[in-house]
């Protein structure tokens, strides 16, 4: 009864609590009706190749599902990626960013990528151009890395090589310890010829001999070392060229099945009208509008109190006349 005796006392002011919530919930109903119609398409991302399963997946363990969500999220909210599906669509990129929604189906790896556009020729070639462009960001960038690592180490082999071919041109194309050998087997001979030399001529030229041999032995000596630390830095590369070639072959699978024709289901473009946003954003309205009809009525009452107060104090303060 007391809610009811309320009602009565605000009299005709109890419309200001219908009416204000009715017209604050109407106005973003009537935007969304009125507003141009909306088309959307969806791109559903497959990665049942992709997240999970083999050692060399790129996603893989407890949280990949997640993770590989997290990723494609990231990725279709770069500028750079914006900006590369308003290029091969021709689409401005800030309407493409608007347009753009991703959202995780369930807790599963699947990826559900929406585009909602008031053109309906638009709505399937930029969702289908932005999901196939996040993959292929995701997986080129790996396929990337493992080919600069197989660079990297096919530049050290080369390296090796060419200093390698530049020992062997100074120890006439044979191996350091090949030319060590062969040079030292000769030596004694010579040395043997100068001591049974009678000329003295003759053993001054022999012993120039043995001393100019001896100081290519000595180069030689030298020559063996840097060889045997070329062949061990060539060994070593040749190893990691085919642990990183590995890493590009399983990078090379990964990114051939983030393919469009693999990885991506394209809905058909279908009327988008948002009930949920229209339910949140007109129940929300509404409950605003219901707070300001109660504030502006407590405040009314309030006032007016104050007004019927004000005449009453003067009058019992007024002093008795004869």
């Amino acid at each position: 009864m007391e809610i009811l005796d309320y009602f009565k006392a605000i009299g005709r002011r109890f419309w200001v609590l219908v009416l204000v919530p009715l017209i604050a919930g109407l106005v973003p109903l009537a935007y969304y009706v009125l507003r141009p119609t909306q088309y959307a398409a969806t791109a559903t991302i497959v990665p049942t190749a992709l997240v999970g399963g083999v050692r060399t997946n790129q996603y893989r363990g407890s949280d990949a599902d997640k993770f590989f969500v997290n990723n494609v999220t990231g990725a279709l909210r770069t500028n750079r990626l914006v900006d590369q599906v308003a290029s091969e669509t021709g689409v401005r990129a800030p309407q493409v960013r608007g347009g753009l929604k991703v959202g995780q189906v369930g807790t599963s790896a699947f990826v559900h990528v929406t585009y909602t556009t008031t053109k309906k020729k638009q709505a399937v070639p930029v969702v289908t151009a932005a999901a196939a462009d996040a993959l292929h960001f995701l997986f080129q960038s790996q396929y990337d890395v493992a080919k600069g690592e197989v660079d990297a180490a096919q530049k050290q082999v080369d390296q090796a090589d060419d200093g390698l071919h530049a020992i062997s041109v100074q120890t006439g194309g044979r191996t350091p310890q090949d030319a060590y050998a062969a040079l030292s087997r000769g030596l004694p001979g010579l040395q043997a010829t100068a001591a049974r030399a009678k000329d003295t001529t003759g053993a001054a030229q022999i012993n120039q001999q043995v001393a100019a041999a001896q100081t290519q032995l000595a180069s030689i000596a030298k020559l063996e070392g840097q060889y045997l630390s070329l062949v061990d830095v060539r060994r070593r590369a040749v190893n990691l060229r085919k642990v990183a070639e590995q890493h590009e072959h399983d990078a090379s699978l990964q990114l051939a099945a983030a393919g469009p024709q693999s990885s991506l289901v394209v809905g058909k473009v279908h009327r988008s009208f948002p009930y949920t946003d229209v339910l949140t954003t007109a129940g929300g309205g509404a409950a605003g509008g219901l707070f300001v009809a109660v504030g502006y009525l407590f405040g009314r009452e309030v006032w007016d109190g104050l007004r019927r107060s004000g005449p009453r104090r003067r009058s019992e303060g007024a002093p008795a006349t004869a």
